[in-house]
């Protein structure tokens, strides 16, 4: 009797035919200030790994990359920026393509602004009534020192960034901004005598776009000093809602801000009433605010701080302003939070 013997041996898989990724670049504006040698810039590519593939001077790059099937991250910038700056713009982009096994795909990179610029302008009163201040500038990445006649534009990351007096040994928040991608902000200082009489609000804001990638802005703020000397029930060290947002971490610090909303979710919140949750509000710097990127969260434990602020019991509570004692974390309800809240003072 034979036996058969089967041999199950199987096919050779084709090799996978690597993609070809073809780049494009353009400078994207006419600013003067912009680096117009495109060979300067230095050009990244980073596999779904983040793995870097190829990080060189455009200028160096080949003509065409052989790379296989995965996702990847194409980017560009005229230098490097991780710290607060004077004079420092960063321009660049970043895309992200999926390629497949044997596909041509072509990238376009245009170079926008990347950071945030600021220039602080002081007004003679100002300086005549805090000469012997120290000014600064900060935000998570850093600080920078700015002298009353300092000239030259600060660049920072975009995000919280804020504007600091030390005076008589205490430190002042002056005033918080966010600035985004793109944009240069010209902040001009004063004190709240010198705005007109007729002026009922203390910070003008105007915007106008000069390019396709940058944003100026222009602002006056009035500053009253109303927090120097402090005073019986105002906290001596307090952050405003924009710098908190980026203190994940920090443990009972002090944290100003309007209640602007509650009925909070992962996704969605409410800024007008009734209100259903006793247990979460929402902050910010701006009674009026009602975009909830630019706002805290905040948990209400049960107790008499739940019973002094819930928007259900206390509809009046919105639009207050509060002092909060708490920890800052990273993520509650998907937004930068407050949680054990020890201690808060009404406005």
């Amino acid at each position: 009797m034979l036996l058969a013997i089967v041999s199950c041996v199987s096919p050779m898989k084709e090799p996978a035919e690597p993609a070809t990724l073809r780049l494009n670049f353009d400078v994207g504006t006419r600013s003067s200030d912009v680096p117009s040698d495109t060979s300067s810039y230095i050009l990244s590519i980073t596999g779904s790994n983040g793995k870097t593939i190829f990080r060189d001077l455009w200028g160096n790059r080949p003509s065409e990359f052989k790379l296989y099937a995965d996702s990847y991250v194409v980017g560009i910038i005229s230098s490097e920026f991780e710290e607060p700056a004077f004079e420092s713009p960063q321009f660049g982009d970043n895309r992200s393509v999926i390629l497949n096994d044997g596909q041509v795909a072509e990238v376009d990179l245009v170079a926008g602004q990347m950071n945030a610029g600021i220039r602080v302008l002081f007004d003679e009163k100002f300086v005549a009534c805090y000469k012997e201040g120290a000014v600064f500038l900060r935000s998570a990445a850093g600080t920078l020192a700015l002298g009353y006649g300092e000239t030259r534009t600060a660049y920072f990351k975009p995000g919280a960034v804020s504007l600091m007096l030390n005076y008589k040994g205490k430190t002042h928040v002056v005033h918080s901004m966010e600035l985004r991608a793109g944009e240069i902000m010209c902040l001009k200082l004063t004190t709240a005598e010198s705005m007109p009489k007729a002026m009922s609000v203390s910070l003008l804001d105007c915007r106008v776009r000069v390019d396709t990638t940058r944003i100026r802005t222009e602002a006056t703020v009035a500053w009253d000093g109303s927090s120097i000397g402090g005073g019986a029930d105002t906290p001596e060290v307090v952050y405003s809602v924009s710098q908190a947002r980026g203190m994940a971490g920090a443990k009972g610090v002090w944290v100003c801000g309007y209640i602007v909303g509650g009925d909070l979710s992962s996704t969605s919140c409410s800024f007008t009433g009734p209100f259903s949750s006793r247990t979460n509000l929402l902050i910010a710097d701006s009674a009026s605010c009602t975009d909830r990127e630019r706002c805290m969260s905040v948990q209400l434990s049960q107790g008499d701080i739940r019973n002094a602020l819930n928007l259900v019991d206390n509809p009046a509570m919105l639009g207050r302003k509060v002092y909060l004692r708490a920890d800052i974390v990273e993520a509650y309800f998907r937004l930068p939070g407050l949680q054990n809240l020890a201690e808060f003072r009404a406005g």
